[in-house]
């Protein structure tokens, strides 16, 4: 090979060509590689100079388009008014001197505009019907963010870009928010050129294109600036996010990126150096002239590269926000801040920390969710963090974007931080005040001159007006008319001396309903104490009034009857005892009680009952004057109190005017009453007592009346009678047997006797338990006297408890003997006894409790009872018979019981009454009503008993007709337990 390689050598001509393809390969290689590394710094210096436009262009878009957000915010808070939009555009048009327009276009029609002159040509503008705007405008209002429209022929002549941001007002009462319109900001066309400087791209060799991509068609674009001569394919692209939308910046080389003369004259030199190996001198000067010429081209892009950044430092300084910047990790790497508070600390401060070292920890969260949207979307903007500095807390607002490097590796971040403390306390102080103003009171606000300008929704619900009806009215448009003129004269002369007054007034609605408000007003003064407004709240008071009258209703009126109870008539007499001067005069009170009232609640239900009671009411009301006073006192009791007019010296004038009114009511109240469209006649018992200035109360009066009616009641009922002094031992006696009572229960002072019931063979198979009352000093108290008093008081619950369980347990003792083991026992219930909830229940653990036998025990429950709740009766009976006791039926044929119901009771004994036994002997008639109970009992399949047998013709007739049982003086009388046992065993 070295052979061949020298022999080679020794052909020029073959030397020259093996030397041409050898250095051609090596030199053809190496100038390639040379030619590809041009082309990528070339590209990439284009890429950093449109990344720094680009920068340029969103930094000025994001300052311009944030004057939104302020116009926003007073237009929201301002909606109703008008008149702050001319200074607060002037203010703006100072922070935002780019902007060259402002607007406002509520319901998306352009209504006020700023500067006017040069823009009036856009009021009236259709936002949302337009051909062109319309779709981004209706757009903008479904997704209630801010938009960039355009480019776009402005209406006030130019081009331009409007950034328009959509109001919504927040609803109170838990509904959407309601669209308002929209605030507009418009930047021309060439002020935002002019501010990014596009120029230099034309000084740089480069043609450019600035376009806004369609989200629809992404290969479809708007051109929004270019160079004179169009780009070529061969180009670079950046692009950025814009409101609704995305820019995208387009470089390509005025020709091409590397000179074909370079890329030529490269090849030549090889060529020549392939060729004439003997110009190597010339071909390395002229590698040497190529390399300068780059390095002289890298310089140019190094200086413009350093004027950029001059320049975007200038920006930044010129920008109110901070500007950091991080690496892929999170640590800060480079930072600017044009502010120089006392509460920023030196300039490198956050230099080479994590952000995580330099934030708490919900700032920290915020941060890596907007470092992680930006790595993946290239930017993220529009989140909050805050930063404690010592004892404040600061807010600010932040813009992040995410480049990567050109291998996809690690990256870095951009970040913009706003402060908004401020405008967050503003925020919060809005809604505070939004949530005061929307409470439930009334609440009205009017200007100096007292012309209302807002009201709050409960205004709207109180009084029936609506906003719109009362702004610019005055508040007299809700006045009532109740108050005199020197009512509101002292009203406003009160809040001039001390700046507020509170008080209860009358106004009426919108419907012309009067109503009561609790008032309060107060005046609001600017800072040169000058009045500003008043602002007047106000509650409904009408509830609580009603509610007074309800209660003073129910202290002084029966709510059944209308009429007044029994605390007005006591301070009704009291009044008259009091203040009327009854020296030479005298009145009278009359004690009414209805007579037999409680059968009626008994045989046709409390509701009819209280449908009489009401008639009483009415017919007392027309049976007296309109200066008398008619009152319920309790139940079916009633008190008239005679005015005390035309009454003599003569005391027996009052008597006969009394005796005349309460004849009146006794023949009124004998006038049948219809309840349930059936006739009903009653009486009713009157007592009356005469006082005078003398009497010592209202209570004795009335007890005194009480006193007179119950002796009426005494007389038979129907009957009038007066008071007279010796009724009080009367009283004295009930009150005493009360007590004797009550102390009787207390000192086991009752017994059992007990007398034998017999068959027809005169085989003793029961016996029935007797109460009997050994008092003390008076001896055996017979049962007609405190039986009554018993039921009436309602003492008869006790007693009747201790008669079930002594009977019981003496029934137990009996089982243990041979010859009273089989007796069945028969204890009477009262109905009062028999009406309580638990009586089921006492039965129960009386049998419990004792052990005797159910089948033995036989509840007496008089014909009377069954008149009562019918329901309630046969639920009861059923759980007795459930329990295995033995049910009688007391009394019969001496109540009002149908025998269809009759029927449907599980009733094993019929108890003929004494009445009917005695009748035996004396006619036919009456002995053949014994005889059809009898009948009666045994269809029915019950068990027949007759009581009071006392003589052998009664007892045998009764036996000839069927009887089973039979109870009386002849056969046996009751005796106590003792005896009873000895008569037992003797017979």
């Amino acid at each position: 090979m070295h052979r061949i390689f020298h022999k080679t050598l020794a052909r020029p001509k073959h030397a020259g060509v093996v030397v041409f393809v050898l250095v051609l390969l090596l030199f053809g290689f190496a100038t390639t590689q040379i030619l590809h590394q041009q082309l990528q710094t070339k590209k990439s210096v284009a890429l950093s100079l449109a990344q720094s436009h680009v920068l340029l262009l969103k930094t000025a878009l994001d300052k311009n388009l944030s004057a939104n957000y302020a116009l926003a915010a007073v237009a929201a808070r301002e909606h109703e008014r008008t008149d702050w939009f001319p200074s607060f555009a002037a203010s703006l048009q100072k922070d935002y001197p780019d902007v060259s327009s402002f607007a406002l276009s509520p319901d998306g029609i352009v209504r006020q505009v700023f500067p006017f002159e040069e823009n009036k040509s856009a009021l009236g503008f259709d936002q949302l019907t337009d051909l062109e705007q319309g779709k981004e405008t209706l757009q903008a209002k479904e997704d209630g963010k801010l938009t960039l429209a355009g480019p776009m022929n402005l209406i006030q002549g130019g081009e331009g870009v409007i950034g328009r941001l959509p109001v919504y007002l927040p609803q109170y009462d838990d509904s959407e928010p309601v669209f308002w319109g929209f605030t507009n900001v418009v930047i021309r066309l060439e002020d935002l050129l002019r501010y990014v400087n596009f120029s230099d791209l034309d000084n740089g060799n480069f043609n450019y294109q600035l376009t806004k991509l369609q989200e629809e068609r992404s290969e479809s674009a708007i051109v929004i600036a270019s160079s004179k001569q169009a780009v070529s394919h061969d180009r670079i692209a950046v692009t950025i996010a814009v409101p609704n939308g995305r820019w995208q910046l387009i470089l390509s080389p005025q020709g091409y990126w590397l000179s074909p003369w370079v890329v030529i004259g490269d090849l030549l030199i090889v060529l020549l150096i392939s060729l004439l190996f003997g110009r190597l001198v010339f071909v390395a000067l002229k590698m040497r002239e190529g390399k300068v010429n780059l390095e002289e081209l890298i310089g140019q892009r190094t200086a413009q590269l350093s004027t950029s950044n001059l320049r975007m430092k200038a920006i930044l300084s010129a920008l109110p926000d901070s500007f950091y910047e991080a690496d892929d990790d999170g640590v800060v790497t480079s930072y600017h801040s044009p502010r120089m508070d006392a509460w920023y600390q030196k300039t490198d401060w956050p230099i080479g920390k994590h952000f995580s070292e330099l934030l708490g920890s919900d700032s920290t969260a915020v941060f890596r969710k907007v470092m992680e949207r930006a790595k993946k979307e290239g930017c993220a903007s529009g989140y909050e963090y805050y930063y404690d500095f010592g004892e404040h807390r600061r807010w600010f607002d932040m813009s992040m974007t995410y480049t990567a490097d050109n291998e996809g590796g690690n990256g870095f971040y951009i970040l913009l931080s706003r402060e908004i403390t401020e405008r967050k306390a503003v925020e919060s102080e809005l809604r505070i005040a939004a949530t005061a103003f929307q409470t439930q009171d009334g609440i009205l606000i009017s200007d100096a001159d007292n012309k209302i300008i807002r009201v709050n929704s409960a205004f709207e619900a109180i009084t029936g007006y609506k906003e719109s009806e009362v702004i610019g009215a005055l508040p007299s448009v809700i006045s009532s008319g109740r108050h005199p003129k020197s009512f509101y004269r002292e009203m406003f002369q009160r809040i001039k001396e001390n700046g507020s007054w509170e008080g209860e007034v009358w106004n009426r609605r919108k419907n012309g309903e009067i109503f009561p408000e609790w008032l309060s007003i107060s005046i609001v003064k600017d800072d040169e104490g000058v009045l500003t407004h008043y602002v007047a709240t106000f509650k409904d008071i009408s509830e609580s009034k009603a509610n007074e009258r309800r209660i003073n209703q129910l202290n002084y009126y029966d709510s059944l009857t209308r009429l007044p109870n029994r605390r007005m008539l006591t301070e009704e007499i009291d009044y008259l005892l009091t203040h009327i001067d009854l020296k030479c005069r005298r009145s009278a009170i009359l004690f009414i009680d209805l007579d037999h009232f409680k059968d009626v609640n008994d045989l046709r239900g409390h509701h009819l009952g209280d449908l009489l009671l009401q008639q009483v009411a009415s017919r007392l009301m027309d049976a007296t004057r309109s200066g008398d006073s008619v009152a319920r006192f309790s139940g079916d009791e009633f008190v008239v109190i005679l005015e005390d007019v035309d009454i003599s010296l003569n005391p027996d004038r009052i008597a006969y005017r009394a005796k005349h009114v309460a004849n009146k009511i006794m023949t009124s109240l004998g006038q049948p009453f219809e309840l349930n469209e059936q006739p009903y006649s009653m009486t009713a018992s009157i007592g009356i007592a005469i006082f005078g200035q003398d009497a010592i109360g209202s209570d004795e009066i009335i007890k005194q009346a009480e006193m007179a009616m119950y002796e009426a009641k005494g007389l038979g009922r129907n009957h009038v009678c007066f008071y007279a002094p010796q009724m009080h031992e009367k009283i004295l006696e009930r009150v005493t047997l009360d007590s004797s009572f009550r102390l009787a229960l207390q000192r086991n002072e009752f017994v059992l006797h007990f007398q034998p019931q017999w068959s027809r063979e005169r085989k003793m198979i029961g016996v029935e338990a007797l109460v009997r009352w050994i008092h003390p000093e008076k001896g055996m108290i017979p049962p007609g006297v405190f039986i009554p008093f018993a039921e009436e008081s309602k003492l008869i619950l006790p007693l009747g408890r201790w008669v079930m369980q002594s009977a019981m347990a003496q029934l137990a003792c009996w089982q243990e003997t041979t010859q009273l083991r089989d007796l069945v026992m028969s204890i009477n219930v009262s109905v009062l006894q028999f009406t309580t909830v638990d009586f089921v229940s006492e039965v129960e653990d009386a049998l419990t409790q004792t052990g005797v036998n159910p089948a033995q025990i036989q509840l007496e429950l008089t014909e009377s009872m069954l008149v009562r709740d019918q329901l309630d009766i046969i639920q009861k009976m059923q759980a007795l018979k459930k329990l295995g006791v033995l049910i009688s039926l007391d009394d019969f044929g001496t109540g009002y019981s149908s025998l269809s119901y009759l029927q449907q009771l599980p009733i094993d004994q019929l108890k003929i009454d004494q009445s009917f036994t005695r009748a035996i002997e004396e006619s036919d008639k009456q002995a053949s009503l014994a005889a059809s109970i009898i009948g009666l009992g045994h269809n029915l399949g019950m068990e027949v008993i007759a009581e009071g047998v006392e003589t052998q013709a009664q007892f045998d007739w009764l036996k000839n007709h069927g009887c089973d049982l039979y109870q009386g003086f002849l056969l046996g009388r009751p005796q106590p337990s003792n005896e009873f046992v000895i008569t037992e065993d003797t017979n």
